[in-house]
C-alpha cells in the first residue's frame, strides 16, 4: 500500500494561531486554492481509495482532491483532530496563562500530556497506530489520507517508530503531501512536508 497523507488547506484560525481541535471550520480562501493546487499535482496517481478525517477542513481539502478522478470521500474517525477540550479556540498566551503546567507538559512531555477536558495524547496515537493497521489490511493500492497538523506528526512518528516527543521535529504545512509506503518491511517514509506545488500560496508558519 502506498499512503498519500496531506494536510488539509489552511483556515482562519491557522491565521490566528488558535487551537482547533473539535471545532469544525471550513477552509479560507487560500485554503481552497492550497486544496485545488494539491488537486492538480496529484491528479496524475491511481487512487484506489480517499479518506479523510471527519471534520470539514479536511473533508473539503479531500473532495477537491478526489474530484478528478470522480472519487467518492470516506471519513475516518480514526483521523479526527485531536480534542484539545477546553483549549480548542483558544490561542497559545491565553492557555500558558491558564494552565501553565499542563502547557509546559505539552511542550516538553507530550506523550503524558491529557488536554483539560479533552483526549490523552496516548489515545490519540493508539488510534492512529489503529487506524493506520485497518488502512493497511484493507488496501494494496494508492490511498489518499487528509489530515491535521498534529495527526500528521503523529502519523509520521508512528512510521518512523519515533516516540511521541519526535512530533516537534516534523513539520506539517498547510496543503503539505507526504507518501509512505507499507511493505514487507513495514511503513516507509518517502516523502515529508512536500509543498512544492504551492508556490504563491504558502500559509505563514504557525506554533499551533
Amino acid at each position: 500500500m502506498q499512503l498519500v497523507l496531506v494536510r488539509h488547506g489552511e483556515t482562519e484560525y491557522n491565521r490566528a494561531d488558535v487551537f482547533r481541535g473539535r471545532l469544525d471550520l471550513p477552509l479560507n480562501e487560500r485554503g481552497r486554492e492550497q486544496a485545488e493546487a494539491a488537486a492538480r499535482y496529484l491528479e496524475g496517481e491511481a487512487f484506489e481509495a480517499f479518506y479523510s478525517s471527519p471534520m470539514e477542513r479536511s473533508m473539503q481539502t479531500a473532495r477537491a482532491i478526489a474530484a478528478p478522478h470522480k472519487g467518492r470521500v470516506e471519513a475516518l474517525e480514526h483521523f479526527i483532530d485531536v480534542d484539545y477540550g477546553e483549549w480548542s479556540g483558544k490561542n497559545i498566551e491565553e492557555i500558558g496563562k491558564a494552565w501553565p503546567e499542563e502547557f509546559a507538559s505539552w511542550a516538553e512531555d507530550p506523550e503524558n500530556t491529557v488536554f483539560p477536558g479533552g483526549e490523552s495524547v496516548r489515545e490519540v496515537r493508539e488510534r492512529l497506530e489503529a487506524g493506520l493497521e485497518w488502512l493497511a489490511s484493507r488496501h494494496a493500492g494508492t490511498v489518499l489520507l487528509v489530515g491535521h497538523k498534529l495527526i500528521n506528526r503523529m502519523v509520521i512518528c508512528i512510521v518512523l517508530d519515533l516516540p511521541t516527543r519526535g512530533i516537534w521535529k516534523v513539520e506539517q504545512s498547510n496543503g503539505a503531501i507526504n507518501v509512505i509506503d507499507r511493505g514487507e518491511r513495514g511503513w516507509v517514509l518517502r516523502r515529508m512536508n512536500d509543498v512544492a506545488h504551492l508556490r504563491g500560496l504558502e500559509s505563514n508558519d504557525q506554533r499551533t
